[in-house]
């Protein structure tokens, strides 16, 4: 296809089959509902080029005063070309000056440097089906299921720890996970969701005042799983990994997180424990 015209456009809500078997042919776990959620709640391009034929696709969420990106594909075949740099080069320009994150694959990590994205933390991906429920820690605090009445109190705790604004996400997450969380006296300490997706559940973000109560928010959705569930663990959860490892599961993926531009961290009384996916941050 030497020669050929490429052109970056919008993803279409047609584009999702292609998309899907482009992470299908590298072993990504999506299936077309998951390609679904992430298209509707982000901003997807694909790049395209002989007979309009889509070659590539990547799409990015909009965090306010930051933004993740995720979902890039450019197939093997169609691989030395510089269409993941093309693919980039559209979210960069998009996103003007948001600070930008994203997991990095190994394939992936040399393209990314190249846009000016450095390592800041690391992901480590946890699942498998549980032997036993780990052990329950012990803490004060009163763990529920999310509410209504909870979500502002939820979209503040969590910009407090993710320094960015998600809360179109997580209002996507209420409306189609099983959302805890955790309360000392009327203080929010933390939250949690659980949602079906990839081969089976995933409990993600899990944002939290400490680990104990990551963990009891965690414990509360495990008695809910029956068999395969999955955790994108950050850097800070190293704990909270040797918890659920304890408990059956199995770490089967380490990658790093990188980002281009300044971000706030927080004063560090509220982490984010696990991601929501590794597209979503």
């Amino acid at each position: 296809m030497t020669g050929t015209p490429f052109t970056v456009r919008a993803m279409q809500a047609t584009d999702l089959p292609v998309c899907l078997s482009f992470t299908q042919a590298v072993k990504w776990p999506h299936r077309d509902i998951d390609w679904q959620l992430h298209y509707e709640t982000g901003n997807g391009s694909v790049i395209t080029g002989e007979n309009d034929d889509i070659v590539g696709c990547i799409l990015w969420w909009d965090y306010d005063n930051c933004a993740t990106v995720g979902l890039v594909v450019v197939p093997d075949h169609m691989q030395g070309q510089g269409l993941g740099r093309r693919l980039m080069n559209t979210v960069m320009s998009k996103a003007g000056d948001r600070t930008l994150m994203l997991v990095a694959t190994e394939a992936g990590k040399r393209l990314y440097e190249q846009c000016g994205f450095s390592v800041t933390d690391n992901v480590t991906q946890v699942q498998g089906t549980l032997t036993g429920l780990p052990l329950k820690p012990d803490v004060p605090d009163v763990i529920s299921s999310m509410q209504q009445n909870d979500i502002q109190d939820v979209f503040s705790f969590d910009a407090l720890a993710y320094q960015c604004d998600r809360s179109k996400l997580l209002g996507s997450f209420f409306s189609l996970a099983q959302g805890v969380v955790a309360r000392d006296g009327d203080a929010l300490t933390g939250f949690a969701f659980l949602r079906t997706s990839g081969r089976g559940q995933t409990i993600g973000p899990v944002v939290a005042a400490s680990e104990d109560v990551a963990k009891a928010l965690i414990l509360t959705l495990l008695e809910n799983v029956e068999g395969f569930v999955r955790f994108d663990l950050t850097g800070c959860a190293e704990a909270v990994k040797t918890w659920l490892i304890d408990a059956g599961l199995q770490q089967v993926d380490y990658v790093c997180v990188m980002q281009k531009g300044e971000k706030s961290q927080g004063d560090g009384s509220r982490k984010v424990f696990a991601l929501a996916s590794q597209a979503f941050g």
